[in-house]
């Protein structure tokens, strides 16, 4: 099994250049970064093949995710926008599984 540690996890450069992709066999795939932060326009969690095997279609681009603990947020994903990336989730993850059931461990605070 493939994992990443909190040292490749925590380098934002070093996380979005391992990505990790899984096939349905008909088509359509689940595709991203070790983050979850999607920074080619293929990433998605569910693309479909409306005409296998082409006429891929986006139909689930990605989650945001929250963990909130009495008053305290703690935004776990992450989003790249010209110039910053917000919220900065992956600096929570300790550990990191890719697939489409992406595993991650993640420290609070």
């Amino acid at each position: 099994m493939i994992q990443f540690d909190k040292n490749i996890c925590g380098d934002l450069q070093a996380a979005t250049r391992r990505e990790w992709l899984e096939t349905n066999g008909i088509g359509g795939f689940a595709s991203s970064t070790i983050t979850g932060l999607n920074t080619k326009r293929y990433h998605g969690l569910l693309t479909a093949a409306t005409k296998p095997p082409v006429g891929r279609v986006v139909l689930l681009s990605k989650l945001e995710e929250t963990l909130v603990i009495g008053e305290r947020r703690y935004e776990l994903s992450a989003n790249q926008y010209p110039g910053v990336v917000h919220p900065q989730g992956y600096q929570y993850l300790k550990r990191s599984v890719p697939g489409f059931h992406l595993r991650g461990r993640r420290r609070r605070g």
